[in-house]
């Protein structure tokens, strides 16, 4: 359940995570060993895979939150606190074995060394401190992306208490001061010898998914999976009294206390196995619930599908076409094919209008100490231009050049200009939304209003649904499965771009068309069209991106021309070359001012900084026995 919600605020929050220190506690195992004195020896293994300095660990003997009571209250007494700590031994190595078992208590493992202060400490050190009731140790061991075992070993004094009947352990392993979660956590408790009595019994609390079995006769284990940060577990045991030696344990009653502690424990079970059924009635309605749900988003999915997304049957179905559609410009062409103006389409606007004869460009060849070709444009007229190309034709030749001329090193020099690319780019997209304009006037698109506002709709659901199971503290993988079906319902009814039919049919003719562009050196020259088209056909194949391919293409093809055809079909451009030279021309001016807008950003960003400075268990778990580690790295 925490799992979840966190999941859900992590989508909506973004979180900054140090990469430093970050690390999991794949592994947490208890070896306890009961004295015959009434002590209890301690080991405990925990494994830490990821990044870290080392790990910090509360060792308490006692719960400050537990009084005496008389009688004694077996929910919960002071009776089971211990009286100290003493014998500790602290430990690690680094391990690479992805399953831990009990044999590795058996290990050889490196002795940490003790260091007083703090500051002194370093790597394979750690430092002591007294806290109220219990003892604090930081243990110092670095690592990067790798898995270590800590192993820490101590006693805990006088932890048994001697009753009339029985003896008995009441065992905090976790406080709920633990701050890390753990994949995996194991506790083995071991009886002084062998115990054939019926007084031997135990119980686990703070975790219902626990499960509690009998080794053998003398030993018990208590298996948790996936512990939640600031969880406490805690463990009870009774045993025949006989195993002990009477005249060394402090703490006796005069208790008959099994029945008693059963009578608790009892009515804890009925506690835990009431929420049991609770949970799995709220898990059957969980899965119920975002069974309907993801059901019914399948189906609206594929409704969707059908009626916003599927495109219409073309009634053009050959692979090649060879026929202009003129019911628009070029450059709307671009938007037709892509939902987006790219500056393909200015450069094959501009060819377009150079085709039209309402400008004139020509290389200047005087300047020939330039690196790259320079050329000159002139209007000559304004004849029959729509009026998106009035709208280009006055940025170029009013705000680019002067006196009806601009030159491509003009134009890039205005792209790149510290004082003149925003208004290049104002410009540009001034221009994109009148081709935007002239294609939503064509009918190209579809509306797709439903579904993007029922898929926000369905996530707000989603939401609900998933809000409404954590509170009714339901962990179920269905809802990580509703919430993520829903998000990518969303951008894909964000992502829905279908076309109408008159869009398609001129879409499926359009794509034909450049099918026949980039095959155009494949064909005889008797399967071409006549060459009077042929710089037309340069035209489009600069708004598909073909302008290169398709002039060389084009170049070999007149070679290939009998000898006298050139002077009456030579086409009007000095040659074909010029065509995707101008092309590139006014690439390379989008590129130049692109570069100079992240120039500008990365001049006026802030310095940056090198210093850093930027059975099962039952409920009640950590309120009846004493001890209770608690910890974290760091």
């Amino acid at each position: 359940m925490k799992k979840i919600f966190w999941f859900l605020i992590l989508l909506i929050i973004p979180v900054t995570v140090s990469a430093r220190v970050n690390y999991d506690v794949t592994d947490f195992f208890v070896d306890a060993y009961i004295l015959d004195n009434g002590d209890l020896r301690v080991k405990e293994l925990i494994v830490l895979d990821g990044n870290f300095n080392g790990y910090w660990i509360n060792i308490p003997y006692r719960n400050p939150i537990l009084e005496y009571h008389n009688p004694i209250n077996f929910s919960g007494d002071a009776i089971y606190n211990g009286r100290g700590i003493s014998d500790v031994l602290l430990s690690a190595k680094k391990i690479k074995e992805k399953e831990i078992t009990f044999d590795i208590f058996e290990e050889s493992f490196t002795s940490l060394k003790k260091s007083y202060y703090e500051e002194d400490a370093k790597n394979g050190n750690y430092v002591e401190s007294s806290i109220q009731n219990g003892k604090s140790f930081k243990m110092y061991y670095q690592a990067e992306n790798e898995r270590v075992a800590f192993l820490i070993e101590y006693t805990l004094e006088d932890m048994i208490v001697l009753h009339e009947d029985v003896a008995e352990l009441y065992f905090a392993i976790l406080s709920e001061d633990f701050e890390d979660p753990i994949e995996n956590l194991q506790i083995k408790v071991h009886l002084p010898g062998i115990d054939e009595s019926d007084n031997f019994r135990i119980w686990t609390h703070g975790d219902l998914t626990a499960n509690i079995e009998f080794l053998d006769e003398s030993t018990f284990l208590t298996t948790v999976k996936k512990v939640y940060a600031n969880t406490a577990i805690d463990v009870r045991t009774t045993f025949d009294k006989s195993l002990l030696n009477s005249q060394l344990v402090q703490k006796q009653t005069e208790e008959v206390a099994l029945e008693q502690i059963i009578e608790v424990e009892e009515e804890r079970a009925k506690s835990a196995n009431e929420q049991r059924e609770t949970a799995r009635k709220n898990l059957l309605l969980a899965n119920i619930l975002c069974g309907i749900y993801i059901g019914f988003l399948i189906i609206w999915w594929i409704y969707i599908y059908f009626r916003f997304d599927k495109e219409y049957k073309s009634a053009f179905v050959s692979k090649y076409n060879r026929e202009f559609i003129e019911n628009y410009n070029v450059e709307v062409v671009d938007y037709l094919m892509h939902h987006n103006i790219t500056p393909n389409a200015m450069s094959a606007s501009i060819l377009n209008l150079i085709y039209k004869k309402n400008i004139k460009v020509e290389e200047i060849t005087e300047e020939k100490k330039q690196k790259e070709k320079n050329y000159q444009f002139t209007l000559l007229n304004r004849e029959q231009v729509s009026d998106t190309e009035d709208v280009l034709l006055d940025f170029l030749f009013e705000t680019v050049g002067k006196e009806n001329t601009f030159t491509t090193l003009e134009l890039k020099k205005y792209a790149s200009g510290t004082s003149t690319f925003t208004n290049f780019q104002k410009s540009y997209t001034n221009w994109q939304n009148c081709v935007r304009k002239d294609g939503e006037r064509q009918n190209f698109f579809e509306k797709n209003g439903l579904p993007i506002v029922s898929s926000i709709f369905l996530l707000l659901i989603a939401f609900f649904i998933v809000f409404f199971l954590v509170y009714l503290q339901v962990d179920s993988f269905m809802m990580l499965i509703v919430i993520t079906l829903s998000l990518v319902f969303l951008i894909y009814a964000l992502l829905i771009r279908k076309r109408t039919r008159k869009g398609n049919e001129d879409y499926v003719r359009w794509r034909a068309f450049k099918n026949f562009l980039e095959d155009f050196g494949r064909f005889d020259i008797k399967e071409l069209p006549e060459i009077a088209l042929w710089e037309k056909y340069l035209v489009y194949a600069t708004v598909f991106g073909l302008a290169d391919q398709v002039e060389k293409a084009m170049n070999v093809k007149i070679s290939e021309l009998p000898e006298g055809t050139m002077g009456v079909y030579y086409p009007s451009w000095v040659d074909f070359h010029i065509a995707h030279m101008v092309s590139h021309s006014i690439s390379n001016s989008f590129t130049q001012n692109q570069a100079a807008i992240t120039n500008s950003r990365i001049a006026n960003s802030n310095h940056s900084s090198g210093s850093g400075f930027g059975g099962g268990g039952s409920m009640g778990g950590g309120f009846g026995g004493g001890g209770g580690v608690s910890g974290r790295g760091f």
